[in-house]
């Protein structure tokens, strides 16, 4: 026999909607996170145009995500020589 906590009815019923709504969650996660990569991937082959008609959506999603680690850090260096070594959220924060 399993070493498992039995649980009474009304507990069970609660945790069974607990494991229920955790899984909505994550399947409406999942699929928020697919429609902004569709979307990532529609904007960048609409701004490279006849260039992207050679990537896959897979590699237009990778130089999507390269270009804006890319923008981000330089973003951050010209926020540090700016306002003497802190980002725009340092002094924010």
């Amino acid at each position: 026999m399993d070493n498992k906590e039995l649980l009474p009815i009304d507990n069970f019923h609660d945790k069974l909607q607990s494991d229920q709504q955790g899984i909505y969650d994550q399947i409406n996660h999942l699929l928020s996170s697919q429609d902004q990569q569709e979307k990532i991937v529609k904007e960048t082959r609409n701004i490279l145009g006849v260039t992207a008609d050679i990537l896959t959506d897979s590699e237009i999603l990778d130089l999507a995500n390269e270009v804006q680690y890319v923008v981000d850090n330089w973003l951050e260096e010209f926020e540090k020589q700016i306002f003497e070594g802190k980002t725009l959220t340092e002094l924010l924060g």
